[in-house]
């Protein structure tokens, strides 16, 4: 399965912090103290149960044991900051040893702003991992080994009281490790993105926004084939101004996918992100978006991808918050298998979640996790099941 484009994601995340802001529940403060700069380092362990651990029609099942330690930095100044993560994770299998393996990542975003208008915001990260990236949390459900290295930037401008401008870029470079006596292959590529938004005060409350989007494509593709693809997209919307419980962004458009430097796609684009403070107990949460994107499954072919998601939180006391997460991805496919024509995939995923203060420095979290796969191709439907329990050790 793959997600949204890394562009989109990327464009969605950024321009929403950088003109919106986000709303969610108060965190305590945390972390060693060096003057503006705060390190707050933590270790997660954790029992899990996966009833699928191949995400495969067999469906074998295995427990696993997670070690996660790593630190989050956060530094402020006077007009900039940064944000940094450094984590790692090894999970031990009870039953299927081959799958022990480490995972690693970092992160780091710096913002600079003036007061002129002017906000730029840089950020790097890269990940190693296995681990399955759900789409509940805006992942692709692949669990196979994969490293992807991303840059980001964002620089935006309040041109006057009414109209700010916001351009970004985006360069990410995926790729999977794979074993041919195991696994059918899958294809990474590489990634190069810009976007431009303009956004124009209709109200004390809303903006009217109309975004423009470019990206290209190459491939780990077979030999022989073209291994090139391009996409643009233009959509228009609306979004939040500055408030103190509901900020949203909703828009939509057309896209345009040529790939494998010969056939053209057009579709529906959209893109979707909505936090709703509703009061000191409850919070909600809406996000979507649709794109095209290479295949990861067939060479130098493509797809579209259509997503929704969907979350409520509740706190009822202070030390205790649960969430409730539904997702939605569908993915239409432009290749042709034999017997099934395209194919077009559908999952569905639900997940329930935990969180328990025990005392200052310690808290324990568990959850459960439905995963439904459907498929025009029966050698892709599956479902599975996922438990956790967990403590968590933050200072």
């Amino acid at each position: 399965m793959t997600t949204r484009s890394i562009s989109t994601v990327w464009m969605g995340v950024v321009l929403f912090t950088v003109l919106l802001g986000f709303t969610g529940f108060a965190q305590e403060t945390r972390g060693f103290k060096f003057n503006n700069l705060t390190v707050s380092p933590y270790v997660n362990v954790e029992y899990n149960y996966d009833s699928n651990v191949d995400l495969d029609r067999r469906e074998y099942d295995d427990s696993y044991l997670t070690v996660n330690p790593g630190v989050d930095l956060t530094y402020t100044g006077n007009d900039w900051g940064l944000k940094g993560n450094v984590w790692y994770g090894y999970d031990k299998y009870i039953d299927y040893d081959e799958l022990d393996e480490p995972r690693y990542g970092q992160s780091l975003s710096v913002y600079k702003e003036s007061a002129k208008g002017w906000r730029l915001v840089l950020g790097e990260s890269y990940m190693k991992s296995r681990v399955d990236d759900s789409i509940l949390d805006g992942g692709r459900g692949i669990w196979r080994e994969r490293d992807i290295f991303e840059l980001t930037g964002a620089l935006s401008y309040q041109m006057g009281e009414r109209t700010g401008i916001t351009l970004s870029g985006l360069y990410s470079d995926l790729n999977y490790s794979n074993d041919n006596n195991m696994y059918g292959r899958l294809y990474g590529w590489q990634e190069w993105s810009a976007g431009l938004e303009l956004a124009r005060k209709l109200t004390e409350k809303s903006n009217l926004l109309i975004s423009g989007s470019y990206q290209e494509y190459e491939s780990d593709g077979a030999k022989g084939l073209s291994s090139d693809s391009t996409g643009y997209t233009l959509m228009a919307g609306f979004g939040s101004r500055a408030t103190e419980r509901i900020s949203y962004r909703a828009l939509t458009g057309v896209g345009w996918f040529d790939y494998a430097d010969d056939d053209q796609l057009t579709g529906w684009t959209y893109s979707l992100d909505a936090n709703w403070l509703i009061n000191k107990k409850w919070a909600a949460s809406v996000a979507g978006s649709s794109y095209f994107q290479p295949s990861e499954r067939e060479a130098n072919q493509a797809m579209q991808v259509y997503t929704l998601s969907g979350g409520l939180t509740y706190r009822p006391m202070r030390k205790l918050t649960t969430r409730m997460d539904l997702a939605y991805r569908r993915e239409e496919n432009e290749y042709a298998r034999a017997g099934v024509g395209d194919v077009t995939d559908d999952v569905f995923s639900v997940r329930f979640r935990a969180d328990y203060q025990l005392m200052q420095y310690v808290s324990v979290y568990g959850g459960l996790t439905y995963e439904d796969w459907k498929s025009d191709d029966r050698s892709q439907e599956f479902d599975r099941f996922l438990g956790t329990v967990g403590l968590r050790f933050r200072y």
